[in-house]
């Protein structure tokens, strides 16, 4: 298994050590696998595109603006 030295903020360090090695092992296994399966699925729909890279940028934007003004009506 291949190894990833991580740096962990001064502010979270004691947050750290009162978690149990093996568990926050197995928590952050499982955070990078989630989050590499989200890179590969955003790469393949990437591949597939035929956006450019602004057209892409000003829809995410568009998105965003929606959600916020959506999370916004629903914290009234």
């Amino acid at each position: 298994m291949t190894e990833i030295v991580v740096k962990i903020p001064k502010e979270l360090e004691e947050d750290f050590k009162k978690i149990d090695p093996l568990f926050l092992e197995l928590a952050i296994q499982r955070l990078i696998k989630e989050r590499l399966e989200e890179f590969v699925k955003v790469e393949r729909i990437l591949t597939k595109s035929k956006l450019t890279e602004k057209e892409a940028l000003e829809l995410g934007r568009k998105v965003n603006k929606g959600l916020a003004k959506r999370y916004e009506k629903l914290s009234r």
